[in-house]
């Protein structure tokens, strides 16, 4: 009976942290998209683009980004649409992530769908950290969602997967 008892309390606590994070709070980032973020996330403007950040009390770090290629690089949709799904465009886009983050190793940029928009996904690992930054971006018009999440070495989660694909469309 012992043995059943301490079996059943190790099966609770460790279901606990799933229940802890079943009621995420999902943020508007713009009139177009909204992403789920494990708790209410800060809203930072730099350098003209809007940012939301939360850390996760599992110290998950959490970011979703709107960037208007029309306003920072004078880029409209049009302008995008011939080149967004080539492989050198999704190897720019990685090529800016390694210039702001040179102490990462990068692995190679896949391009996907998303809602039949184009998405573009990498993941990197922080050579000293070793923590791993994982990377969805969506690119809607002359816009791109960033949406990343950086989970510290030794951290086993599936947070981070949650929170890459809760991104939702608003009509």
């Amino acid at each position: 009976m012992k043995k059943i008892s301490f079996l059943l309390l190790f099966v609770l606590f460790q279901s606990a942290p799933t229940f802890a994070q079943s009621a995420w709070v999902t943020q508007k980032i713009d009139e177009k998209l909204s992403v789920k973020f494990p708790e209410t996330p800060s809203k930072v403007i730099k350098k003209g683009s809007e940012s939301y950040v939360n850390k996760g009390k599992d110290s998950v770090q959490y970011s979703a980004i709107v960037l208007d290629y029309k306003v920072l690089a004078n880029l409209d949709s049009s302008t995008l649409a011939s080149m967004k799904d080539t492989q050198q465009f999704a190897d720019q886009i990685r090529g800016g992530m390694v210039t702001q983050k040179p102490n990462y190793t990068f692995e190679a940029a896949k391009i996907g769908k998303w809602n039949t928009f184009t998405n573009y996904s990498f993941s990197g690992i922080d050579n000293s950290s070793k923590g791993r930054l994982s990377v969805q971006m969506i690119l809607i018009g002359s816009k791109m969602y960033v949406l990343s999440c950086l989970v510290p070495d030794k951290l086993v989660t599936k947070n981070d997967e949650r929170f890459l694909s809760s991104a939702e469309l608003l009509r």
